[in-house]
């Protein structure tokens, strides 16, 4: 062969070899089904593990899924604005010596805004997992978890195991702060609960399932009772902590605007105690009438109808 015509057979030969695969593109999209695991990435410790993470993680299946024809999978929560449906966007809970914030956002938007918050403040951070909702630092452990609400958040901040009361409130002013279009974190949504507020009957009684320890069910009843629950019908008028009760005056439907015939006005307010135990890590909240009276189940139900529409 001509020296000449070498190139040409070199050219050739590559333009074959770039069509191979079933086109001048190779197609990747099989290749995972040859593909093997590998190791993790190890980051030297000299880097702020807080820049680096997954960007599109997979979270673990409890079970198999066999989506419908119908199946729309739901879009992330954006972040709400501080007065979404009235209520404060952040606030501080107490429970004896337990303090938390709790935020007016689902999980996966207020997650987003923890870690701006960890690298505007330059912490050194050692670990973070969008799974359990923890940005552990050198300083303490910011974490955020899902609150009573769907669209609810509660952040915490700890330190050797204690509250840090400073890491709060500058997290308070922060996230307060904080724009409604700070995105959401595809990370962090597992974090979301449905269900966390459930109107029940159960051997003939009506009671309010809270997907919460009675600590944090107790302090979120408090200020939700104080802040959102009376009207002109229904009034906090007592509790008491260590009984775990809330007393109320409570108008039923049937006697307000002078009952089914409209004559006269509202009824006489009927007093009523709701009543908080734990059971398991649930608290059931359920109403009985303070006078000694019988409760009847539909006046029970009706009253725990209103509480929960409170905490929804």
């Amino acid at each position: 062969m001509s020296q000449r015509f070498v190139p040409l057979a070199l050219l050739t030969a590559l333009a074959i070899a770039g069509c191979s695969s079933d086109g001048y593109y190779y197609d990747r999209n099989s290749e995972y089904a040859d593909a093997s695991i590998a190791p993790p990435l190890e980051l030297p410790d000299t880097i702020n593990r807080g820049d680096y993470q997954d960007s599109m993680p997979v979270p673990q299946a409890s079970s198999d899924f066999l989506a419908s024809d119908d199946f729309e999978a739901p879009r992330p929560q954006p972040l709400a604005t501080s007065e979404q449906g009235g209520r404060e966007f952040v606030a501080m809970r107490q429970s004896g010596d337990a303090r938390w914030l709790a935020v007016n956002a689902a999980p996966a938007a207020v997650w987003t805004r923890l870690q701006s918050f960890v690298r505007d403040q330059g912490l050194d951070v050692q670990s973070i997992d969008a799974g359990k909702g923890e940005i552990t630092t050198a300083q303490g452990i910011i974490s955020v978890s899902q609150g009573l609400r769907a669209d609810a958040s509660e952040v915490r901040c700890q330190q050797g195991g204690d509250v840090a009361g400073s890491c709060l409130n500058a997290l308070s002013g922060y996230l307060a702060a904080s724009s409604a279009d700070s995105g959401v974190s595809l990370a962090a949504q597992s974090l979301s609960r449905d269900d966390r507020v459930r109107l029940e009957g159960r051997d003939g009684t009506w009671q309010v399932d809270l997907a919460l320890d009675t600590e944090r069910s107790w302090a979120e009843l408090l200020y939700q009772l104080q802040k959102n629950f009376n009207t002109d019908y229904q009034t906090l008028t007592d509790q008491d902590r260590s009984r775990g009760e809330f007393m109320v005056d409570y108008i039923p439907r049937e006697e307000r605007d002078g009952g089914w015939l409209g004559i006269g006005g509202d009824g006489d307010p009927v007093p009523m105690v709701l009543k908080l135990r734990a059971e398991n890590d649930h608290t059931l909240v359920t109403a009985t009438r303070a006078d000694g009276e019988e409760t009847t189940p539909a006046l029970a139900r009706e009253l725990l109808d209103a509480v929960a529409s409170t905490l929804r």
